[in-house]
């Protein structure tokens, strides 16, 4: 059951429980911007409501990037209720059971930030209370934040920076094997975040000394060394013949339409050998007429997310390569049952009447149209869905003239690493 909630919050989708605090995804409607909402069990004690409103009301009097913002706190009935920040929905702790850790070259910002944002809260005697891995919000391109203000913990300080700092360490090392440092486990990271971790999960440093330790770390990412000579350089015949059985054996493996004009924009099949016979007869068989590809721009959609979603790769939607792709982040559960979906804007330029795409197959979607991006996600049009299959997913569109089209997924297929996630090679609108 939804939670009762002043009117301008709008639950959509059960997160899940927190300990004895149960977490939504809700729309402010009055600021038109996705919240996350905790409330606590309504059969908590009086000393238990009191903990929860306070930790909110302690969070809330601190600003700082890697805090989750608390915009509201409440009771109604006996049931107690704070509104956050929405930072994603993905912690920690998902990406670890999803075995993946912090990039080692966001792991110094964000640890800093963290034990700097703790020490903030700690500057106003007010402490977190109970810091693990579920605790800690990181989303793609985003800062990671600490966030779960109000849990049944401790009231010290000093547990408070040994609870935080036993979370980076598992965020960047993903194991608890005893002996295991985690510049043990991230190359190039220096041996002085190993000191700095371990002084404080032995507590005896303070969240502040904490963020001081790690800020002073320098760390230079290993570089990728593209032009460094290589011993496959001195064989190309064996280069030329992987090169074959690569193309050859992805050949084999892609189911595509032969007609598509995504998969061969210029050059048609050359007609195959004729084998003489006593009796020849020719055939005329029709040309497909041929459609003209029309640019576009697009731009992540995330309305009931942190409204970015690996920005940076979008060019490779349409850099011709099948190789190289733009994806959605990983999600270590159904999508639903963290968000009613992401998707992708696109600004056509023309009115297409195809769309084809080379995304991951079993990817379920839905098409919309809209004359201009509409500030609430009901007013798009939707009257195509569909699921992507093997190769090339060809569909037609109702004919429209000019406006925006959005590629909205809501169900991502689990890849062989256990995460999932959709990848688009490549995507062109047709005429």
């Amino acid at each position: 059951m939804a939670p009762r909630l002043p009117d301008r919050y709008q639950t959509q989708v059960r997160l899940g429980r927190d300990g004895d605090v149960e977490e939504w995804l809700a729309i402010d409607t009055s600021l038109d911007r996705p919240v996350l909402v905790r409330v606590l069990d309504p059969d908590a004690s009086a000393a238990r409501l009191t903990e929860f409103m306070d930790g909110a009301r302690a969070a809330a009097a601190v600003q700082h990037v890697h805090l989750a913002g608390v915009y509201a706190v409440g009771e109604d009935h006996g049931a107690a209720y704070s509104v956050l920040e929405w930072y994603g929905g993905v912690s920690i702790a998902d990406r670890l059971h999803a075995r993946e850790t912090i990039p080692v070259e966001e792991f110094l910002p964000n640890a800093a930030g963290l034990a700097s944002a703790l020490a903030a809260l700690h500057a106003t005697g007010a402490v977190h209370g109970d810091i693990d891995p579920s605790a800690i919000g990181f989303s793609a391109s985003h800062p990671a934040k600490l966030t779960a203000f109000g849990r049944r913990g401790t009231t010290d300080q000093v547990a408070d920076t040994a609870g935080l700092a036993r979370s980076l360490r598992l965020a960047i090392t993903g194991t608890e094997t005893p002996g295991l440092l985690p510049s043990q486990v991230a190359e190039g990271l220096p041996r002085a975040v190993d000191t700095a971790l371990e002084t404080a999960e032995a507590g005896r440093s303070t969240a502040e000394s904490l963020a001081a330790s790690l800020r002073a770390i320098p760390y230079t990412p290993v570089p990728e060394d593209r032009t460094a000579w290589s011993w496959r350089w001195l064989i190309p015949a064996a280069l030329l013949l992987v090169a074959a059985l690569a193309i050859s054996a992805a050949g084999m493996a892609m189911d595509v339409d032969p007609d598509s004009p995504f998969l061969f924009p210029a050059t048609p099949p050359a007609p195959p050998p004729t084998q003489p016979s006593a009796a020849a007869t020719t055939t005329t068989v029709p040309l497909p007429v041929e459609q003209e590809a029309l640019e576009f721009d697009v731009e992540v959609h995330d309305p009931f997310g942190d409204s970015e979603e690996r920005d940076r790769d979008l060019p490779l939607l349409a850099d011709g390569d099948l190789e190289t792709a733009w994806r959605t982040e990983s999600y270590s559960s159904p999508l639903t049952a963290l968000k009613p979906g992401v998707g992708l804007v696109f600004s056509v330029d023309g009115s297409p009447a195809v769309v084809e795409m080379a995304a991951s197959p079993e990817s379920g979607f839905r098409i919309g149209w809209a004359g201009e991006t509409p500030s609430s996600f009901e007013d798009w049009e939707f009257e195509v869905s569909g699921t992507a299959e093997t190769g090339i997913t060809r569909l037609e569109l109702p004919e429209r003239d000019s406006g925006v089209w959005l590629l909205w997924f809501t169900d991502l297929p689990e890849q062989s690493d256990g995460k999932r996630y959709t990848r688009i090679a490549e995507i062109q609108f047709l005429s």
